[in-house]
C-alpha cells in the first residue's frame, strides 16, 4: 500500500512538474524574470536612447595573418555607443568607425551590427567597406572589413560591457 501510494505521490509531482514547465515555455508574460526564462543577457536593453560601452579588443589571429599584417599590436581597452534613436554606432581605435563617421545600425536579434561603407587602401588591399557586431546577449565584439576582391576579413575580437552611468 505505501508503495503504490509512494508510486502516485511521484507520478503526481512529474505531471504537475511538467504541467508548469509547458506554461512558462508558452507565456509571453514580460514580468517573468530574464533568467528564469533564460534570458541572461551580458546588456540588457530595450533598444532606446543611447548605450555606451567599453570594450576590451585585440586582433584577431586568422584577420592579421590573411591581411599580413606583421605588427603585434596589444589587446586595449576602448569605447563604443549604439545610438538606437539615430540608428547609427561607432568606437574608438586605429582601424575603426569613428564616432565623426558613425555607421549605420541593424537589429538582428540579440546581435548589433554597425555598417559603414568605405573607400581606403590600407594593408596593400582596397577597403570598401567596415563593421562591427556587438552581441548583447553574450558581449561578445568582433570587427571585420570587406575587400575588393570580395573578401571579408574578421580583424578585431574582444568583449564588450555596458557602462552603467551613476545618477550623480
Amino acid at each position: 500500500m505505501l508503495k503504490h501510494l509512494s508510486i502516485g505521490i511521484a507520478i503526481g509531482l512529474l505531471v504537475m512538474s511538467g504541467i508548469w514547465g509547458l506554461t512558462l515555455l508558452m507565456t509571453t508574460n514580460p514580468e517573468v524574470p530574464s533568467d528564469i526564462a533564460g534570458e541572461k543577457t551580458m546588456m540588457p536593453g530595450n533598444n532606446q536612447g543611447v548605450m555606451d560601452l567599453i570594450c576590451e579588443l585585440e586582433l584577431d589571429l586568422d584577420g592579421q595573418l590573411a591581411l599580413g599584417i606583421k605588427e603585434n599590436e596589444p589587446s586595449r581597452i576602448t569605447m563604443a555607443q549604439i545610438d538606437f534613436e539615430q540608428k547609427s554606432g561607432w568606437y574608438q581605435g586605429r582601424i575603426a568607425i569613428s564616432e565623426s563617421r558613425s555607421g549605420t545600425l541593424t537589429l538582428m536579434g540579440t546581435r548589433l551590427k554597425i555598417y559603414r561603407p568605405a573607400m581606403f587602401q590600407r594593408f596593400g588591399v582596397m577597403i570598401t567597406g567596415e563593421e562591427f557586431v556587438v552581441d548583447r546577449k553574450t558581449g561578445s565584439f568582433a570587427q571585420s572589413l570587406t575587400l575588393k576582391d570580395g573578401r571579408n576579413v574578421k580583424l578585431i575580437k574582444g568583449t564588450c560591457a555596458k557602462v552603467n552611468k551613476p545618477p550623480f
